[in-house]
């Protein structure tokens, strides 16, 4: 095959065979990066953003929309209810 050897299965030989050749051990190929924020601090952020993206187009910065950085995705009950207290004059965040 395309990912380990061509060589036929010694079930199929005629001839007798050391035990250990009956046992092939299959390529292991992991393509997904790992997810460790602690070791990989320099390429992987765990920072999140709640709230739009803002108009990269806008260059005077008339847009009133506000964003929230988090520095975890995982909310608890606290920063949900901070959230929640936040005032704004135009939109608030929905919870």
């Amino acid at each position: 095959g395309s990912m380990g050897t061509d060589t036929p299965i010694s079930a199929m030989s005629d001839r007798s065979k050391l035990l250990y050749t009956y046992f092939k051990q299959n390529f292991a190929q992991v393509t997904n990066p790992p997810i460790d924020p602690i070791r990989e601090e320099l390429v992987m952020s765990l920072v999140s953003f709640i709230g739009p993206r803002p108009n990269i187009f806008d260059l005077v910065g008339n847009s009133r929309r506000k964003r929230l950085e988090v520095r975890q995705p995982i909310l608890t009950n606290g920063d949900l209810e901070k959230i929640r207290s936040i005032g704004h004059t135009e939109d608030r965040f929905d919870t």
